[in-house]
Parts: structure tokens; sequence; C-alpha cells
């Protein structure tokens, strides 16, 4: 008897050691929920992250962009995903065009919409400061000046409008606010740096060259959030 006793109580120390390295991996601090996480393997949805950025610009330009943004969570410190983007543009006073019927001369507007997508990954090197790199292909429409200009209907002069498709390569690095664990606000700049390649470039109509990247000849800034990164 005295045997059967000391067995039970040796298996009911065994059972309670186990259960509580179970109730210790199912959320409680300690080793046992380092060593699950560790071990586990797969997608898990707790790690996608979801955001976007918003561009708002009146005046002599007119800018408005919106792109929504998801991703995963590949470590703590970085992520990767894509980004469907829509951009409206509008230049008031762009170009001088003068009417073949009545010589009369005046300003026109450029206006256009950009159409892009993109695959990005950040990496967040302190709490504050994140870099990012992200390759965009744009969907636009430019006025071809190495055509020359066209009347249209009216007698007004204008230059050939066209649609191309533009691929770009942001680099990029700013700063990170936390508002939550895993959530954020951020500001960043970006430079286009394929903005100069022989396919992203043509020629005016005086020989010089000129790029059709939306990002030419400047430092885009953008401002958004994330949930989950």
């Amino acid at each position: 008897m005295k045997r059967i006793i000391l067995l039970a109580l040796l298996c009911t120390g065994f059972v309670t050691t186990q259960a509580q390295e179970i109730y210790n991996s199912s959320g409680k601090s300690g080793q046992a929920r380092y060593k699950e996480n560790q071990k586990k393997k797969g997608f898990d949805i707790n790690r996608m992250v979801f955001g976007g950025g918003l561009g708002l610009t009146f005046g002599s330009i007119t800018n408005i962009y919106v792109a929504p943004s998801v991703g995963y969570r590949i470590t703590d410190n970085f992520a990767a995903g894509i980004t469907l983007g829509y951009n409206y543009y509008r230049q008031k006073d762009a170009f001088l065009s003068d009417n073949i019927n009545t010589f009369e001369t005046k300003y026109f507007p450029l206006s256009q919409s950009i159409y892009s997508g993109s695959v990005w990954g950040k990496y967040i090197i302190i709490p504050n400061i994140m870099v990012q790199a992200e390759f965009e292909v744009n969907n636009l429409s430019f006025y071809n000046l190495d055509r020359g200009f066209v009347p249209d209907r009216d007698g007004w002069r204008k230059p050939v409008k066209e649609r191309v498709t533009v691929p770009c390569l942001l680099l990029g690095a700013g700063y990170r606010q936390p508002i939550a664990e895993y959530s954020s606000i951020f500001i960043m700049a970006f430079y286009d740096v394929l903005q100069n390649l022989p396919g992203n470039t043509r020629t005016d109509q005086y020989g010089d060259k000129y790029s059709i990247s939306p990002y030419a000849n400047r430092v885009d800034f953008r401002v958004g959030f994330t949930i989950g990164f």
C-alpha cells in the first residue's frame, strides 16, 4: 500500500509539472513561452501589417495621393509587403501655347492620373528610425515634348500626350513614432535612383534630356501609418 501511495504522489507531481509548463506556454511569462515561440513555424495572422499613405496638396499644384498597403512582419524589426496607389496630379500654367488661327497665346494646365503598384521592405534601425526600399511600377501619362506640338480642334498647339509604364526604385529613411505596441505613424523621405536610366528619359525639341519618373529631380516626402509593425 505504501508503494502504491508513493507512486501516486510521484505521478501527481509529474502531471503538475507538465500542467505548469503548458500554462506558461499559453501566455504567461517565462522560458516555456519563449521556447514555444522559437519553434513556431508557418503563417501567423498576428504578424500581418496594415497601413498606407495619404498626401494632399492644393494651390498652383494639386496633388492627391492615396496608397493602402498590406505586409507581413518577418521579424520584430523587419517587414515586407505590397502597396497599391493612385495619384492625381495637376499643375496650373504648366506650358505656354499659341493658337494657329488667332495667333493668341495662353498657358495651359497639365493634369494626369498615376496608377502604381509596389513591393517594399522596411527595417527599424532603432525604435524611432526606419529605412525602406521600394520597387514601384507607375502607369502615367506625360506630354511627349520630343514629338513637338500638335494643334487641337480649337487651334491651340499642345504637346502629344502618351501613357507609359515607368519603373522606380525608391530608397528612403525617416522618423517613426510608435503610438501602441506594433503600431506607429511615420514621415519619410525617398529618392528614385532609377529616374535617369535611358528607358526613363526622353528628349525635348531642344535636344535636352528629361526624366519622366513621377519623382524626377526631387525628394519625395510621405506621411503614413502602420498597424502591426
